[in-house]
């Protein structure tokens, strides 16, 4: 390698050296910096080049902040303290993702950190407190999928339960189901697919990490607008009310809350979009749109304190499920 070259790769090797080693806490000085270049990189330039070099990277617009004697370090970085630890938070909690490929994507996030600041971020990963999928195949299946959606194709795949040995296999003997695909959506931490199975024509909601033995097929999708009850269709609608990704038909329903503290309860799972009134008895009456077995799902786990009024069709099978329930205990 040419001398000249050689001294056009070290500004590159200084600024890896800035991103792992300096922060505003660990400021490095020229000499620091001469040292690490000659351990890492078996190269020994003189501080003059080093001056030089981060004046060229100054210029090229990295903020390196010098702080005279004490050294300088890199100021600039891909995120900020709180989104990077959003961001770390998000893919650490998400149970759709193997626990490898949450550590290689948090790696990734924080590629532009310190090495300190690395190491505030493992903090919060509780990696192996959290149920995740085994589907080693899940980016694959997220990017097959996303191709066909842009290019209106269909697919075709085995989908998955879990057995008594807590492993996955294939349902009804690896049967390949063809599936139009129109949308993905992250909910509570599981990624699905919204689509629709060949064989039907309603919606249905499949979980991605339960999916393998993907393939994009050579077919134009069907359209879902030819779906049955598709008219004034909305993505942001569907998700609001399929709260669990259950499927079938949504129902205009009306709770009455026991204490207006319950209410946020209702907006973190339904949004704000829902009608809030006040009942004469002080009690709370809310009124929404959601799928009605997501609504059932829900009115058991807050049963307590929250009472679903109307449509009676649904408070019957509610009632219906709490017997059951009750036959067991």
């Amino acid at each position: 390698m040419s001398e000249t070259r050689d001294k056009k790769i070290i500004v590159f090797h200084v600024l890896e050296i800035l991103k792992k080693y300096s922060d505003e806490n660990h400021l490095l000085n020229y000499s620091a910096i001469m040292e690490k270049l000659s351990t890492i990189y078996d190269e020994r330039p003189d501080i003059k080049t080093i001056a030089s070099n981060i004046g060229t990277l100054i210029d090229a617009g990295y903020e390196i902040i010098k702080c005279g004697n004490l050294g300088c370090y890199l100021s600039e970085r891909d995120f900020e303290d709180g989104e990077l630890m959003y961001l770390v938070d998000a893919v650490n909690s998400s149970n759709s993702i193997p626990a490898k490929q949450v550590r290689e994507l948090i790696e990734k996030l924080t590629k532009s950190c310190s090495k300190y600041q690395k190491a505030r971020y493992k903090a919060t990963n509780k990696i192996d407190l959290v149920s995740k999928s085994k589907n080693k195949e899940l980016f694959y299946i997220i990017e097959v999928l996303n191709e066909a959606i842009e290019k209106s194709k269909k697919v075709s795949f085995c989908y998955n339960e879990y057995k008594v040995s807590k492993e996955q296999s294939p349902r009804f003997k690896g049967k390949e189901f063809k599936i139009n695909p129109y949308f993905l959506v992250n909910s509570r931490g599981k990624y699905y697919l919204v689509c629709n199975y060949d064989k039907y024509n309603n919606l249905s909601n499949y979980k991605i990490d339960c999916i393998s033995n993907i393939k994009l097929l050579d077919e134009p999708i069907k359209p879902m607008k030819e779906l049955d009850d598709m008219e004034g269709f909305s993505k942001d609608k569907y998700i609001k009310e399929h709260i669990y990704m259950t499927f079938g038909n949504s129902v205009s329903a009306t709770l009455k809350l026991d204490e207006a503290k319950y209410l946020g309860d209702i907006i973190d799972w339904f949004g704000d979009s829902v009608s809030v009134s006040e009942n004469k008895d002080n009690t709370l009456c809310v009124k929404l749109n959601v799928n009605e077995q997501a609504l059932i799902y829900w009115a058991m786990q807050y049963g307590k304190h929250i009472e679903v009024i109307l449509p009676q069709e649904t408070r019957d099978k509610i009632r219906e499920n709490l017997i059951e329930i009750i036959k067991k205990y």
